[in-house]
């Protein structure tokens, strides 16, 4: 059934397969009737893309409501927002195989499915205990549907300017998932009630979820494994999730206490661990080889040292700007508006440029910028004058952080054989989450805890600027090491080992 020239049967209907993928072959002819699929399809991915941008930002704009609302104290608050990061970025990576392993819509279909479970049962949470439940299930499902989200993109479309156009809609999406998070989670708090964040996230991940089934190619491994490697699964997805609850101890109990050391040691116990299981499985979870391939490691360093950028302007710009210079809430969004505007504009206009240009020349030109904006913004002067003093370093940083994710997840699946784009998917976001949404906040919050009293003092959020420097500037030095001097002309034939139906 998967060799080139024979038939898939996708929803009764048999679509020539030339092995360019499914959709492949559809996208580049004059079937309106698939064009409009694939279309539908694309849909349904962006939509995850959309909710995991909007859910972060939306619920910390929300936490203060939620706090009062649920009688919880701020340390207790916050494992709101940890409940999730832990979970999401824990189980990426196992998400991401399992796609590959056992189809790639089939997880999309359940991690949506769970996402919207989690954002109801939050929505409805009696309690702070079930909220943080309910959390953790939303960042359960999430892990699921992202990175076969960016996987079946290369099943969706053949390699060219429609996958150019799809990649680059798929990171748009994010970036208007961040402005919604921006603005109308403060909107819908103060409208409707904290609640709402929750609830009004439930009705588009059922839709997704009910959409993909009918519109996306299954895809996966042409031969599963007879049995599943369970030890990886739990070694990988426990060192993980030890390693973030480490970090998150760090931002609230400091570096040398218990409650950071332990979990980080348990963490990477586990995780070497997990490397020599996998040497040895006769069934991994994982082939360690894939870190071999030059394109996706770049990708994955590159894509981590742009969230430890995209991080500190989220956190610690947002609160130089509340506390330091004191604009409220809404203020405080509609000034970080435009740094999302122009990340918008970049994504729907500069992907195909983008995909001409050397992936190491241009990244070593965005990374420049992000660093000048990033000194720029240490100054943190108090009084600060908007235009000169934030609005221009904005913009710069929001042409360069969205060109380098477009650069990386291009990237990222290039040179990745069919059978393992969920694993490679799943590399690549549980790098960009565990930089940007546990390192990076962790040492960002430490070194304001540890450099100022006074949180209307300028003084930490300039040294905590120069921190992101010093954590960005080195990893995006390797990443350029790494990234290839030309991109790629043709692309690799598609195996029959990608089974899709």
């Amino acid at each position: 059934m998967d060799r080139p020239g024979r038939v898939l049967w996708i929803m009764g209907r048999g679509i020539p397969n030339d092995g360019a993928g499914y959709y492949g072959r559809v996208s580049a002819s004059s079937s309106a009737g698939g064009r409009s699929r694939a279309a539908v399809g694309l849909t349904a991915l962006c939509a995850a893309h959309f909710l995991t941008g909007a859910d972060g930002l939306a619920v910390a704009i929300a936490l203060p409501n939620l706090q009062e609302g649920l009688g919880a104290t701020t340390i207790d608050a916050q494992w709101a927002l940890t409940a999730y990061g832990v979970t999401f970025g824990g189980v990426l990576l196992l998400g991401g195989r399992l796609g590959d392993l056992y189809g790639r819509r089939r997880l999309l279909v359940c991690g949506m499915a769970v996402f919207a479970a989690g954002s109801l049962l939050a929505g409805l949470a009696p309690a702070l205990p079930v909220l943080i439940a309910a959390r953790a299930l939303q960042g359960l499902g999430a892990a699921a549907a992202v990175p076969t989200a960016l996987a079946l993109i290369g099943s969706l479309y053949s390699p060219g300017p429609a996958r150019t156009r799809a990649l680059s809609l798929l990171t748009a999406m994010s970036a208007v998932g961040i402005i919604s998070g921006l603005l109308l989670g403060g909107t819908i708090t103060d409208l409707l009630g904290w609640r709402w964040v929750f609830l009004l996230m439930t009705a588009p991940a059922v839709v997704a979820a009910v959409a993909a089934p009918r519109t996306l190619p299954e895809a996966r491994a042409d031969e599963p494994p007879a049995r599943s490697d369970v030890g990886g699964a739990v070694l990988v997805s426990a060192g993980l999730m030890a390693v973030l609850f480490g970090f998150t101890g760090m931002e609230h109990d400091g570096i040398a206490a218990v409650r950071t050391v332990a979990p980080l040691t348990v963490g990477v116990l586990l995780l070497v661990a997990f490397v020599m299981w996998e040497r040895r499985a006769p069934q991994p979870l994982m082939r360690l080889g894939i870190l071999r391939v030059r394109s996706l490691r770049a990708a994955s360093l590159a894509v981590g040292a742009n969230a430890l950028a995209f991080t500190s302007i989220v956190y610690l710009e947002t609160l130089y700007l509340r506390n330091a210079l004191g604009y409220g809430a809404l203020e405080a969004g509609l000034a970080l508006l435009p740094l999302n505007v122009a990340a918008l504009l970049i994504s729907v206009t500069a992907a195909r440029p983008l995909s001409r240009r050397s992936p190491r020349a241009a990244l070593s030109v965005f990374f420049a910028l992000i660093v000048a904006a990033l000194l720029w913004l240490a100054r943190a002067p108090s009084p600060a004058a908007y235009l000169s003093d934030i609005l221009a370093p904005l913009i710069v940083l929001g042409v360069a952080v969205p060109s380098i994710y477009i650069i990386a997840i291009h990237e990222a699946v290039a040179d990745i054989d069919p059978d393992e784009r969920g694993l490679a998917s799943g590399v690549f976001e549980t790098s960009n989450h565990v930089f940007g949404g546990a390192i990076g906040i962790a040492v960002y919050a430490t070194v304001l805890a540890m450099t100022t009293d006074n949180a209307h003092d300028a003084g930490g959020y300039r040294a905590a600027f120069l921190a992101a420097i010093l954590l960005v500037a080195p990893l995006g030095l390797v990443a350029v090491l790494q990234a290839r001097r030309k991109r790629a002309v043709t692309a690799r034939p598609v195996p029959s080992g990608d089974r899709r139906r």
